[in-house]
């Protein structure tokens, strides 16, 4: 069960590896080898929800509310998964590209695959 305790909002917002619309693959876990989409990215908690085969999932019991028109039952929702999880997916080798370089252009910072020479897609 996780701590009650609230970790303080560090000062400046943590870089991550990983971005909105990354194709990743889970490197530990149930989902270890599948693959999938990032949804939303949660920098200061340092986890990201993940879309696709790789999904994980949680079930929430839902009492039904007839004046809200809410249905009661169970929900299977998508919960966050964390970054050190992940990693991204080099679609030239079908695998997880564990080292990846910053390259510098005129368009900006250019992320490669160390590997393949993959550039992956900026922001």
């Amino acid at each position: 069960m996780p701590s009650k305790v609230k970790k303080p909002i560090p000062a400046k917002t943590p870089k991550l590896h990983i971005r909105k619309g990354d194709q990743v693959v889970v490197l530990s876990g149930d989902n270890k080898g599948k693959s999938g989409t990032v949804i939303k990215v949660f920098p200061v908690d340092q986890r990201a929800i993940v879309d696709g085969e790789a999904g994980a999932y949680e079930t929430k019991h839902v009492k039904a509310n007839p004046q809200a028109n809410i249905e009661g039952g169970r929900i299977r929702r998508l919960r966050p998964v964390h970054i050190s999880k992940l990693a991204l997916l080099d679609p030239t080798t079908n695998k997880a590209a564990t080292r990846v370089k910053h390259d510098r252009t005129e368009a900006g910072v250019v992320r490669v695959a160390k590997k393949s020479g993959h550039r992956f897609s900026g922001k």
